[in-house]
C-alpha cells in the first residue's frame, strides 16, 4: 500500500477547506450533493470563515493502476492556532501552499511557507480562485517566485469550480515522498496532533504513527505527561469515522482511550508502549497562553452555569486555562487565559450560544514580569516595583508599497522598532518589533484602516524586555472598578486616560445623582469626566403658596441626593467595558 501524507497550508479564507472539498468529491469520499466546507463542521467556523480545529481524512485514489492511500490535514490558517498547524505539518511529508489569486501572498502565507521549510517538506506551491474576475494571477505566480518556486512548479487551479485540482492530485503523488521514519527503533512511536474528548468513550487522539504497530486493547504511555491508558478503538475519517484493528509504520488516524481527563494528553506529545518505550519525538512545546481576560456572567446566579461551561469547552480545548476570581464591582467570575483575542472572541461565542450565558468580559491583558514575578493581573501590579519588563513580538507585515509611511508611523506609535524592509512583488514586507501589549488592543483594527483591509500581519511572542508601565485605576462614583484597570505606558498614561473616562462618560447611562468618572495613576487622578444627573422638578405639584414650601422640597431632595452620592450603587454596562478596547 502506497502511502502519501499532505497537509493544505494557507492563509485565512484562501480556501484551504474547498479544495479539501473537491480533492474528496475526487477520490469519492462524498457526493456532490454534501455541505460545503464539509471539513468545518463546528457552526462558528461557518459563520467566520476560518478553520478552528485540523481535521484528517483518509481518501483512497488510483493513478497508473497503482492504489495510494492519501491523509489529507485541513489546517487552521489564523495565527492563534499556528502552535496545531507546526504539529499537523510534523505528521506529513508534503505541504500545498495555497495563494488567493485575488489577495496574493499575506502574512500567514508567508508564515506557514517557513513552517513548512523547517519541516523540511516538498512544498507545492497553488494559485487559487483564478476564474474570480478580480484574480491577478501573474502577480501572484511572480509573488511566489520570489519565494524561490519556478514557473513550472506553480499550479493553477480553482477550488470552486474544480478547475486544475485533479492534475494538483496527481502532481501531489508524484512529488510527495512516501512516508519518513524519525526513528530506526522498532519501539512504537507516536505523535498526536490533535485531541478531543467523547463524554462516553473519553479522550480521542488524533495521530501519525512514526514507528511500530499498535492494536486496540493494547496498554499506551503518554510520555509528557506520564499518563497511561488503554487503547479501546482505532481508526480514521473518511471522512466518516472506520474502525480498523491496527494502525502501523506511516499510517495517520485516532485513538479512542479509556482516559477521561483531555489534561492528559497533549499536542505534540508522543505515544509509547510502557513495557518498552521509545525516545520522545522532537519538537513537544507546552501551550501557553499568550492573552488573559475576565468573564463574569451578567446574573450572578448564572455563576455555576458558566463554570459548567468552561469545564466542557476544556475538554475539548486544552489550551484553555480558567480559574476562579472576584470583583467588588462585578462580583464573582473567572480569569481565563487564551493563545490570542480571536480564541477568546470564539470562546465567549459558544459559551453565550451553546450554553445560554450572558458574559461580562474585562479588558485584554498580557503577562508582565515584575520584580522577577510573572502576573498577568493589573491588581497584582505593585507601584513601588523597580525592575517591570513586557513581553514583545516580532511582526511581520504585507501591505502594498504605497502604505509604507503609514505602517511605520503606527509601529513607532505602538512602540515598536522596524528591523527589516523587503519587496515581495508589487507588496512590501516590514518586520518589527512590537510589545505583545500594543499588538493585542487596536493593532490589527488600525492597521486594517491605514491600508484600505490590504494589509496582513503575523507575529510570534520573543523576549521579555525592560519598561516603564504603571497601573491606571478607574473609579466612578469614587469607587475603583478593578475589572477596568490596566497595566499601561507610562508616557501614555494621560492620554489613554483622557480617552477611556470620555469612553466610558458615553457608555454609561445617567442616573439620579451626578457620577464622577476618574483614572487615577498612584492615587493620583489624571483624568475626569462628569455623568451629568437626571433633575427631577419636585415642585411642580405646587400652586402659590409660601416660598418656603418650595425651599423645603428642595432641601429634601438635596438630602436625598447627598445620601444616594454615599450609598448608591453605580450600573455599569457591558458596553463600558467594551469601551476599553476601543480607546
Amino acid at each position: 500500500m502506497d502511502i502519501r501524507n499532505f497537509a493544505i497550508v494557507a492563509h485565512i479564507d484562501h480556501g484551504k477547506s474547498t479544495l479539501a472539498d473537491r480533492i474528496m468529491e475526487i477520490c469519492g469520499a462524498v457526493g456532490q450533493d454534501h455541505p460545503q466546507q464539509l471539513l468545518d463542521s463546528l457552526e462558528l467556523e461557518r459563520e467566520h470563515g476560518i478553520t478552528i480545529k485540523l481535521k484528517a481524512i483518509r481518501l483512497n485514489y488510483s493513478l497508473d493502476a497503482t492504489h495510494y492511500t492519501l491523509n489529507l490535514i485541513d489546517t487552521p490558517g489564523h495565527v492563534d492556532f499556528s502552535y496545531e498547524v507546526s504539529r499537523s505539518l510534523a505528521s506529513v511529508e508534503g505541504a500545498v501552499l495555497l495563494v488567493d489569486a485575488t489577495q496574493g501572498i499575506q502574512a500567514q502565507t508567508l508564515a506557514n511557507f517557513n513552517l513548512s521549510l523547517e519541516a523540511n517538506l516538498t512544498i507545492i506551491p497553488v494559485v487559487n480562485k483564478i476564474d474570480s474576475p478580480q484574480a491577478n494571477v501573474g502577480q501572484t505566480i511572480s509573488e511566489l517566485k520570489s519565494l524561490g518556486f519556478t514557473q513550472d512548479e506553480i499550479f493553477k487551479i480553482s477550488a470552486k469550480s474544480g478547475e486544475g485540482v485533479k492534475e494538483l492530485l496527481n502532481e501531489i503523488i508524484k512529488k510527495v515522498p512516501p512516508p519518513k521514519r524519525l526513528t530506526t527503533s522498532p519501539k512504537l512511536s507516536v505523535l498526536i496532533f490533535d485531541s478531543a474528548l467523547d463524554p462516553y468513550k473519553g479522550v480521542i487522539a488524533t495521530i501519525r504513527v512514526f514507528g511500530g504497530k499498535f492494536k486496540s486493547g493494547d496498554e499506551i504511555l503518554f510520555l509528557a505527561t506520564g499518563a497511561k491508558a488503554q487503547i479501546l478503538q482505532i481508526g480514521y475519517l473518511t471522512p466518516k469515522p472506520l474502525y480498523v484493528k491496527n494502525l502501523a509504520d506511516g499510517e495517520v488516524g485516532f485513538i479512542v482511550t479509556n482516559l477521561k481527563d483531555l489534561v492528559a494528553v497533549e499536542v505534540g506529545d508522543t505515544i509509547t508502549l510502557p513495557a518498552n518505550p521509545a525516545q520522545p519525538l522532537p519538537g513537544y512545546q507546552q501551550v501557553k497562553p499568550v492573552v488573559f481576560l475576565s468573564f463574569y456572567p451578567a446574573d450572578p446566579h448564572n455563576l455555576p452555569k458558566l463554570k459548567a461551561g468552561l469545564e466542557k469547552l476544556k475538554l475539548n480545548d486544552a489550551a484553555i486555562i480558567f480559574a476562579q476570581e472576584s470583583s467588588i464591582s462585578l462580583g464573582q467570575g473567572f480569569r481565563l487565559g487564551f493563545l490570542g483575542l480571536l480564541h477568546a472572541q470564539i470562546t465567549q461565542e459558544r459559551l453565550e450560544r451553546e450554553y445560554d450565558l450572558d458574559i461580562i468580559v474585562t479588558s485584554p491583558s498580557v503577562s508582565f514580569e515584575i520584580d522577577g514575578k510573572i502576573i498577568n493581573k493589573p491588581q497584582e501590579f505593585d507601584p513601588t516595583s523597580k525592575n517591570v519588563r513586557e513581553p514583545y513580538a516580532k511582526v511581520t507585515i504585507f501591505a502594498p508599497a504605497k502604505y509604507y509611511g503609514a505602517i511605520s508611523n503606527l509601529i513607532y506609535e505602538k512602540r515598536g522598532e522596524q528591523k527589516n524592509l523587503e519587496n515581495v512583488g508589487v507588496s512590501q514586507k516590514i518586520e518589527a518589533e512590537i510589545p505583545l501589549l500594543e499588538i493585542l488592543i487596536g493593532f490589527y483594527d488600525q492597521l486594517k484602516t491605514i491600508t484600505s483591509g490590504y494589509a496582513s500581519f503575523d507575529f510570534e511572542i520573543g523576549d521579555y524586555r525592560d519598561a516603564n508601565l504603571v497601573k491606571l485605576d478607574i473609579l466612578v462614583n469614587h469607587e475603583p472598578v478593578e475589572s477596568l484597570a490596566q497595566i499601561i505606558p507610562k508616557e501614555r498614561a494621560e492620554e489613554i486616560a483622557r480617552k477611556l473616562v470620555e469612553k466610558l462618560k458615553e457608555a454609561i447611562p445617567r442616573q439620579q445623582i451626578a457620577v464622577p468618572i476618574q483614572a487615577a495613576v498612584g492615587g493620583k487622578i489624571i483624568a475626569r469626566e462628569t455623568v451629568a444627573s437626571f433633575r427631577k422638578d419636585v415642585t411642580q405639584k405646587l400652586y402659590g403658596g409660601d416660598v418656603t414650601r418650595k425651599m423645603k422640597l428642595l432641601e429634601k431632595q438635596k438630602k436625598g441626593k447627598k445620601r444616594m452620592r454615599r450609598f448608591g450603587n453605580v450600573d455599569i454596562p457591558q458596553e463600558a467595558f467594551l469601551a476599553v478596547l476601543k480607546i
